[in-house]
């Protein structure tokens, strides 16, 4: 079985056992052309936590991964904030615009059933409107409460336990629309354009089952010790 990932594994074969990685590089400003430094001295030189990089990757990676929060520093918080709301960002102006794009030309395709295209343009709609309204409430809510307690404001009536348990699941509309695809549409639809936005929800729901994964594991563990004894360490682990 593999090991955890750790601070002294070479970056580049950390990302060649795992393209997850790679986003989760890009997302973290963290630039290519490693050589033979480790991930600790990558981290450092991209002036990104290397606690926060390794939670992320071990928590995408590993599903009995428990993050260790005690001694969690001011600017690994923040990474993760700022990791979160970038994959909110991309999630909104890049992938979910993609899926869009292939749906339009689906239901303006020659030959295109009316009834057939409504159906699948009302559930994309449904679908966005939910991803949306998620991310909203993580934007205005969640993400400023706790940038609040980095800062020593705690906002009264909420708590990160709150969130958890609101949390929502946002791959059920996805799987009704990915559904539509494969089963419900009818023939003469252009197939190569279906199979590739077919492809794309597959790759989103990943994406999504693993970025609340970092909200559940890895986040909320963090918040919910700063919560509990206020502890915030500026500088060093």
């Amino acid at each position: 079985m593999r090991e955890f990932y750790s601070g002294s594994e070479k970056m580049a074969s950390l990302v060649n056992g795992s393209y997850k990685t790679i986003k989760i590089l890009s997302r973290l400003g963290i630039k290519p052309g490693f050589g033979e430094n480790s991930v600790s001295e990558v981290c450092q030189s991209n002036a990104v936590s290397p606690y926060i990089f390794l939670s992320i990757c071990n928590v995408s990676d590993f599903h009995d991964y428990k993050p260790n929060v005690e001694g969690v520093k001011n600017k690994e918080v923040s990474d993760l904030v700022r990791y979160l709301r970038l994959s909110h960002n991309e999630f909104i102006n890049k992938d979910i615009p993609s899926v869009e794009f292939c749906i339009s030309k689906i239901t303006s395709s020659e030959g295109a059933n009316p009834k057939h295209s409504d159906i699948l343009k009302h559930f994309f709609e449904e679908y966005r409107e939910e991803l949306e309204s998620h991310f909203n409430y993580e934007e205005k809510t969640v993400f400023p409460y706790v940038t609040g307690i980095l800062s020593g404001v705690r906002k009264e009536g909420f708590s990160i336990e709150k969130f958890e348990e609101n949390h929502t699941n946002i791959e059920a509309k996805l799987s009704d629309l990915k559904n539509i695809l494969l089963k419900y549409l009818p023939a003469g639809y252009p197939s190569d354009v279906v199979y590739e936005v077919l492809a794309k929800l597959y790759i989103l729901e990943e994406e999504f089952e693993n970025h609340a994964h970092i909200e559940d594991r890895l986040l909320v563990p963090l918040v919910a010790h700063l919560e509990k004894t206020g502890e915030i360490i500026k500088n060093g682990r």
